[in-house]
């Protein structure tokens, strides 16, 4: 779905109304009126899809009065399939009660409903008016629980809509998984809960022997890695800001099967993966790839107005090639037999059916690349099938002005018209965007047609959502994606780059080698290592080549795009028998491309061409440095909390530079160790991946502490299973409130710790960080398995849970609206700080008499800096 700006860029996700020729769009919001007050209406709008002939004129209305209405507020239950059932029971039983009751001005008011779209009631949505959210105390604690579940990322507010394509997708555990446009980030994280699968249970059962796959339903799914999930999601966005967003959002998964880069997805980069000395190289291939495109939006005009004033077609007329070369990008990175969904937030078919029959037909037809029958998933949806016939839209201007509409069946029918204008108003344009891949494909046989029809449309008045096109493409066999005509029915070859100097290749015929797409590759590849991790067979495909440079103008935009240059990007394929047997292969476009990289190393410094490669917008790289397996400091870590020897030593991460073990420890799954470890200095942008296990405990005492490092929130469900010591378990529901109540509770050597059983397991253990685990337990006890991070002080705990995770925990099982929380050690330095004013008024008034401190102070200054210190 496209939601936003600079739409030149296949990262970004908002939809784009204003700007244009690749400039950056500045979407910002400069209405001075209420959105009550907008007018939601737009001749071109309603002219297009009245005329267009998408819904009889009846049906047509009712979807156009829908859309001229607000959008109802929904939300989903997110995390572990367990764990997002026993919120959504505690939602069901306390809240929706009391809102049914409700009534306003005499009338019932509609509570949340399920929508039935959607398996298991995990989705949700409701039309209640603010004004009595407002006014009635069921509706205002029902919100109060809704804030506090989604900052704690049990909840995700999401609009109905946009949770549909990652459910097309049909991702498994242990599938690698790319989203190419991603932020801000709510599919992702859909897609990141199918990777995971049920892992917490598998892995449960793993590190205590058990086989894996017992009692458990045959979901397929790869588990392998000691009941971890190998699978991998890579979420990607072109802008830095945005995909800072995206990892705001994906965070809260504490999901070490996760990288987050900053690309253009219609040029996003092969990722490399290991191969023997003297082999070819080898690149990663995906199972799934979900491309939610950049696109005009019109089907959000619901929730974003702005729609109704600058609505235009040309909106959809600029973005087609983008949305074009981002699929066809998609289709060349996925494996044979992979599935790829392209979806848009717009209902005009020239960003939606156009471009997936352009896109079929430009990788070779059916044969190739397959629409998927998806009639029979989600039956509960109501959808409309795509269209096999449309028209395009377009108004031409005289000298800006005279704007006339013009609605064109076919291009033969808007070449005749543009030659007629031409004659008879020479100063007449029309849309220089408008190409031949935008009308509805020519008739073909049976057998090479493009089934449309098994692209789905959703309108706003069949539930009562916004509107949406979602289309699912199998690939069949290796592609080559080939030349593309501009508008004026030209081809042109791809330029390509070596830094400043652009030189045309000839175009190659459908028998040629395939190259893959990079960012100069020659240049990035000086000094990169090769880790020694080994990724199963099925997930790669040999390349007979390097990759095609990154295409540069002299502007820094890309060239090559549709209309206004040719593209002929073509998927690495494997050599024929013949060409592995003799040990050679056909020359191809590549040895040019290498020869110009080659040349242009030589002219240019590498501090150059790292300017080249860092985006202008990032001004902090991330460094991502793995730590040995025998690191002695990760040895001593987990020995001091008995980790199981089959726990991986070798996917511990800093972010330093240096590689230096100084702060924060992060883990990270074994797959992205070896993307990261191989790709890092190739000019791929990484912004994000790894899970904090460990930081570090910045005491004045650290030396005298066995262990001074901290379990972490993040991390701590990874490594819990495989722990055999510091293990503290608390099984009442009342000493779990008064350690989530208190922060710094004292723990006295002798006598009642006030800490009922955790404290009696307290006492005996010697200072450090250790697992405090709570199972699940029927009626009154706790509704699901649960983990915590706590700090054992020589005379005190503490629960390592911030305050407001605090508070949206005693929400949810203590049912506590407005929680006081209590701060031991904050009311130890407020008395600190009085008796140290009082020491030194005392001291001013006896001056010269002995000046030693109050009796206790010094005891109660160690806790002070010792909480500073933290």
């Amino acid at each position: 779905m496209g939601r936003g700006g600079n739409r030149n860029r296949g990262g970004n996700r908002k939809p784009a109304f204003r700007g244009s020729k690749g400039k950056n769009r500045n979407t910002r919001d400069t209405r001075t009126e209420p959105w009550s007050d907008v007018i939601r209406g737009n001749e071109l709008f309603e002219g297009y899809y009245r005329n267009g002939e998408f819904l009889d004129e009846k049906e047509f209305e009712e979807m156009w009065k829908y859309l001229a209405t607000n959008l109802p507020n929904s939300f989903r239950f997110t995390g572990t399939k367990a764990d997002a059932l026993a919120v959504r029971e505690i939602f069901k039983k306390r809240y929706v009660p009391g809102i049914t009751q409700v009534t306003f001005d005499g009338e019932p008011v509609d509570p949340p409903r399920p929508v039935n779209a959607f398996p298991d009631e995990l989705v949700w949505d409701m039309k209640t008016d603010k004004k009595v959210i407002r006014r009635s105390p069921p509706f205002a604690e029902f919100q109060k629980f809704l804030v506090a579940e989604t900052t704690s990322g049990n909840i995700s507010r999401q609009e109905v809509v946009s949770m549909i394509p990652p459910h097309f997708l049909d991702v498994r555990p242990g599938m690698v998984v790319l989203d190419m446009c991603a932020a801000p980030g709510s599919k992702s994280a859909q897609l990141a809960e199918m990777i995971h699968g049920d892992e917490e249970e598998r892995v449960k059962k793993a590190a205590t022997n058990v086989d894996t796959n017992a009692d458990f339903d045959n979901e397929g799914g790869d588990y392998s890695d000691g009941g971890r999930s190998t699978g991998l999601l890579i979420a990607n966005d072109t802008d830095f800001k945005r995909a800072g967003m995206l990892v705001h959002q994906v965070k809260r998964l504490n999901f070490p099967n996760l990288i987050v880069t900053q690309h253009d997805a219609s040029i996003f980069p092969s990722i490399e993966l290991p191969s023997g000395l003297g082999e070819k190289r080898q690149y990663l291939k995906f199972d799934r790839i979900l491309a939610d495109v950049p696109c005009s939006g019109d089907g959000t005009a619901r929730k974003n107005v702005n729609v109704w004033q600058k609505w235009t077609p040309k909106d959809a007329l600029g973005l087609h090639n983008l949305q074009m070369r981002i699929l066809s990008r998609g289709l060349q990175m996925l494996k044979k037999g992979g599935r790829l969904v392209y979806s848009t937030c717009s209902m005009n078919p020239v960003e939606n059916e156009a471009v997936v029959a352009s896109a079929i037909e430009t990788c070779g037809g059916v044969s190739k690349v397959q629409l998927v029958d998806c009639s029979n998933h989600l039956p509960n949806l109501i959808r409309k099938p795509g269209l096999s016939k449309w028209k395009v839209y377009d108004t031409s201007t005289i000298g800006g002005e005279k704007k006339t509409a013009h609605l064109f069946n076919s291009w033969d029918a808007f070449c005749k018209t543009k030659n007629k204008y031409q004659e008879q108003e020479p100063g007449r344009t029309f849309s220089p965007k408008i190409s031949e891949g935008m009308f509805p494909p020519a008739t073909a046989s049976e057998e090479e047609r493009i089934p449309l029809e098994r692209c789905m449309r959703v309108y706003p008045h069949l539930q009562d959502t916004g509107a949406f096109f979602i289309a699912v493409l199998e690939k069949k066999d290796d592609i080559k994606v080939s030349q593309v005509q501009t508008s004026s029915k030209e081809t042109t070859s791809i330029p390509t780059v070596g830094l400043g100097a652009v030189t045309p290749v000839p175009s190659k015929s459908a028998t040629d080698s395939e190259v893959e797409p990079t960012i100069l590759e020659k240049q990035a590849n000086a000094g990169s290592e090769a880790p020694s991790q080994k990724r199963k067979l099925e997930r790669v495909e040999e390349s007979t080549t390097p990759k095609r440079a990154k295409v540069l103008a002299s502007n820094g935009d890309n060239v090559g795009t549709k209309g206004d240059a040719s593209m002929q990007v073509n998927e690495a394929a494997e050599p024929t028998a013949n060409g592995l047997a003799n040990g050679n292969v056909t020359t191809s476009t590549n040895e040019l491309v290498d020869a110009l990289a080659d040349k242009a190393v030589s002219k240019i410094s590498s501090r150059e061409i790292v300017k080249k490669l860092e985006p202008s917008s990032q001004t902090q790289k991330e460094y991502f440095e793995y730590l040995p397996a025998d690191d002695p400091t990760i040895a001593d870590i987990l020995n001091f909390f008995g980790i199981s020897d089959r726990f991986p030593r070798d996917r511990f991460m800093v972010k330093n530079k240096e590689g230096l073990l100084l702060n924060k420890l992060y883990y990270t799954s074994e797959l992205a160790k070896t993307i990261i470890s191989l790709n890092k200095d190739r000019g791929m942008k990484f912004v994000h991946c790894g899970v904090i296990m460990f930081v570090a405990h910045k005491t004045r005492d650290k030396d005298l502490l066995k262990c001074p490092w901290r379990l972490q929130g993040e991390g701590i469900k990874i490594l819990a299973p495989w722990a055999s010591k510091r293990i503290i378990k608390c099984v009442s529901r009342t000493t779990l409130y008064k350690m989530l109540i208190e922060m710094f509770p004292k723990l006295p050597k002798e006598g009642n710790t006030e800490l009922g059983e955790v404290g009696e397991q307290l006492v005996n253990l010697e200072p450090g960080c250790c697992f405090v685990k709570i199972e699940k337990s029927e009626g009154e006890g706790f509704p699901f398995d649960m983990v915590f991070p706590l700090w054992r002080h020589p005379g005190s705990i503490n629960l390592m849970v911030d305050k407001d995770d605090r508070k949206a925990i005693l929400l949810r099982l203590y049912n506590e609206q407005n929680p006081n929380l209590i701060n031991h050690v904050a009311d130890a330095a407020k008395m600190a700080e009085e008796k140290t004013k009082a020491n030194d008024a005392m001291e001013e008034e006896t001056l010269g008499e002995d000046g030693e401190a109050f009796e206790g102070e010094e005891g109660v200054n160690e806790v002070v800096e010792e909480v500073i210190e933290e």
